[in-house]
């Protein structure tokens, strides 16, 4: 009978663990998230390395257009991007690898970024729809939980919301007919404001869905609207293109 009693006091703790380790996987599985990737291309988009995206964007104030440009876009996993804007006589760069990063201006010198943009960076690009679907979903501290279904622009989407290690949380709203994400928000474990994209002209590039048209608002105001025109995935971008900018000769 003690030894019955001993089994029984040792399995208790083993069953717990059970029960949370169940229930957390519980959380992170969900079949909605599971056919928006699927939709998104499957394995094909979740073995992306790096993307290349080219195409104009236009910058918005107050809700107002205030200026517009050409882009090329360089991210390579886990944490490094690279972007162009305007024409070959009046580029501007911005690089990031990491917690590093730099920016040229036209025809300035190049110059570190300040701690407060790389940091802006770093929150930015964790919390971002490519990084969020390829990294954060899989990630064992990530919780996924359905809410209620949405009408947007006619059309019925499920909602699904994502908390990752950090606490920041993230919604996806996705379209229940051809579960491609019609929207994404995300509220930051240290900032009030609610960043939103919004995808639309869906294209697949190499077995990979892509929204050739993206607008992103803060606290329901427009701030900017990509149209891309091109993109190119796993092409074996060189770590050389996330180096420190040198003077141009």
């Amino acid at each position: 009978m003690m030894n019955q009693h001993l089994t029984r006091i040792f399995l208790i703790p083993f069953a717990l663990c059970a029960l949370v380790l169940t229930t957390r996987a519980q959380s992170r599985a969900n079949p909605t998230v599971d056919q928006m990737l699927d939709a998104l291309g499957g394995q094909a988009f979740l073995d992306v390395k790096d993307i290349h995206t080219t195409g104009r964007f236009f910058g918005f104030t107050r809700g107002q257009l205030s200026g517009g440009d050409l882009f090329s876009d360089y991210i390579k996993f886990p944490d490094m991007e690279r972007t162009e804007f305007g024409g070959p006589k009046n580029k501007s760069i911005t690089v990031n690898r990491g917690k590093e990063g730099w920016k040229v201006e036209g025809k300035k010198d190049p110059e570190q970024q300040t701690p407060g943009e790389v940091e802006e960076f770093v929150k930015g690009f964790k919390t971002s729809f490519d990084y969020v679907l390829r990294f954060v979903v899989k990630d064992r501290q990530t919780t996924v939980q359905s809410l209620s279904t949405e009408i947007i622009d006619f059309k019925r989407t499920d909602v699904v919301e994502l908390r990752d290690a950090t606490k920041n949380r993230i919604r996806f709203y996705i379209d229940r007919d051809t579960h491609l994400p019609l929207k994404m928000q995300v509220r930051r474990n240290d900032d009030a404001k609610l960043r939103e994209e919004q995808y639309a002209n869906w294209h697949k590039f190499e077995g990979v869905m892509t929204p050739l048209f993206i607008s992103r608002y803060t606290d329901g105001v427009k701030t900017m609207e990509i149209r891309a025109e091109t993109a190119v995935y796993n092409s074996g971008l060189a770590d050389n293109l996330f180096t420190q900018l040198t003077p141009a000769k």
